[in-house]
């Protein structure tokens, strides 16, 4: 059997093995100076041996490691051995280092034999995965509010973009600002020009004011800071702040608030707040989130200021319209049929004196008294058209069996309606003109009803045949119709399927809207 061979045990070699060794090696006594080193615990410390010989372990222990390491000191002074012990060291250019020691203790000769490796480099690792990671987590949550802001943007956008009234814009910008920036409140306030601010819109987990409330803008307050500079602002105390709004807001229990212009084409418009009760201010990005909100407050009051100055220019057109047909019917009773009136009038008295004469002349006379007599009747009928003096005498039930009467379908009527405007009852005249005119021309329809109603102040109109349907909803009476209907924020609707018949029908607000 072969022998292993022999293994040297010379102290040359061993010292060799000692200094070779990539791990930090060193005896330490357990009065905590240095007995033995190696090289590279020496090349990591920086300290040549004889000065390292001539110092403690806790000379070179960084001042928060040196107690950790005396206890540590005391475990292997009662026999325990440490294993995966921690602490920095101060090395000789003054860079401090972490190691990990494990040690094994030697009672008998009272000396600690140490290995220590060198952690710094994989802490700075670990370090600076910590912080990709508090980045990453970050990153995540900054995109999760991202993501929840512009989901708010895009359903107040919506709003906007399908002609919400401001009141309903108000409201939802109010919560939706509310739930995205985690705040106790938002306000909404528009500048009078009376020097007051008017709440439009508000939502929050405390009580407010209410919608429609005023209050003056004296004293210091956010409302009044954005008005005076036309810049967002913030306000981290009440206490000692003068006026209504800094009273009210202290009788609430609010502390801190952050405000941001709402302005409309360049000019001021409003306010839209944030409110907390505390503790902590706002964050610095807070009016910056709010303004993306105000641009779109701002385009909804702009659309609704637009749409209401084209309904009021379009009312005007109406009403200036209807005005003059009333001076054209006017005229032509005042003047042009009272005339043909008188001439009808003479010739008959002409033709009565030339009746026992012989000739051409009583001949002549009976044909102008024809022509004299056909024109009086179309002047009326030009006159019932633009706008019948009965509508204006009896109201809209009496205009509607005029109409009725003339038609060569029978119709059956079903109206009950008051006294309206004259604007309504105008428009609602027209609509039942044109259905009815329609049904005679293009339906071939054996019969149709009208029905009239007020419900809840609004009046409802429909004219039903039951001719061969098809209507052609684009026509031009049609479309005059309903811008005429719109100008009173009514609606009219046509339901003419093939076969069926057409329904037209139009619903006006009441007098007060309109």
């Amino acid at each position: 059997m072969d022998r292993l061979p022999h293994l040297p045990q010379s102290g040359t070699e061993l010292e060799e093995f000692f200094d070779l060794s990539v791990d930090l090696l060193c005896i330490v006594g357990f009065d905590g100076f240095f007995k033995r080193v190696n090289a590279s615990l020496e090349r990591t410390l920086g300290y040549p041996k004889a000065e390292l010989f001539s110092r403690s372990v806790f000379d070179i222990t960084h001042p928060d490691d040196v107690q950790p390491s005396l206890d540590a000191l005391a475990q292997l002074g009662e026999g325990h051995d440490v294993v995966g012990f921690e602490s920095r060291v101060v090395c000789a250019d003054g860079s401090v280092r972490w190691l990990e020691w494990n040690t094994r203790t030697m009672p008998e000769r009272g000396v600690v034999y140490g290995v220590a490796r060198d952690t710094t480099e994989r802490r700075r690792t670990e370090a600076q995965l910590r912080e990709a990671q508090r980045l990453l987590e970050a990153s995540r949550d900054e995109l999760r509010v991202l993501a929840e802001e512009q989901a708010a943007l895009r359903r107040v956008a919506t709003l906007v973009a399908r002609e919400t009234s401001p009141d309903a814009v108000f409201a939802a910008v109010g919560r939706e600002v509310g739930e995205v920036l985690g705040v106790d409140a938002t306000h909404l306030g528009r500048y009078d020009t009376d020097g007051t601010v008017v709440s439009v819109a508000q939502w929050g987990s405390h009580a407010g004011v209410r919608v429609g409330a005023r209050f003056p803008l004296e004293g210091d307050s956010v409302s009044a800071r954005v008005l005076r500079t036309g810049q967002a602002a913030r306000m981290e105390s009440y206490e000692d702040a003068p006026g209504v709004i800094a009273a009210t807001i202290r009788q609430i229990g609010i502390r801190f608030s952050v405000g941001v212009p709402i302005s409309v084409e360049g000019r001021p418009w409003g306010v839209m707040i944030a409110t907390s009760k505390g503790p902590n201010p706002f964050p610095a990005e807070t009016e910056s989130r709010l303004q993306h909100f105000t641009e779109l407050v701002a385009t909804a009051i702009s659309n609704a200021e637009a749409r209401t100055e084209l309904a009021a220019s379009r009312a005007r057109l109406v009403a200036a319209a209807d005005q003059e047909r009333r001076r054209v019917v006017r005229d032509l009773h005042d003047g042009a049929q009272q005339r043909m009136v008188h001439t009808v009038i003479t010739l008959k008295l002409a033709q009565s004196e030339l009746q026992d004469q012989e000739g051409r002349a009583s001949e002549l006379v009976k044909e102008a008294l024809g022509y004299a007599q056909g024109a009086s009747a179309e002047i009326r009928e030009l006159a019932h058209g633009i706008l019948p003096g009965v509508l204006t005498r009896g109201g809209l039930p009496a205009a509607i069996r005029s109409l009725a009467s003339r038609m060569t379908v029978p119709v059956e009527i079903d109206v009950s309606t008051p006294r309206l405007p004259e604007q309504i009852e105008a428009t609602a005249y027209f609509v039942v003109a044109e259905a009815l005119t329609n049904v005679a021309k293009h339906a071939c329809a054996q019969h149709a009803t009208v029905t009239s109603r007020v419900d809840n102040g609004a009046l409802r109109i429909e004219v039903r045949d039951d001719g061969g349907g098809g209507a052609r909803t684009e026509g031009g009476g049609l479309i005059g119709l309903r811008d005429r209907v719109a100008t009173l924020e009514g609606t009219l609707t046509v339901d003419s399927p093939p076969g069926g018949g057409t329904v037209v029908t139009a619903t006006i607000p009441p007098p007060a809207r309109a």
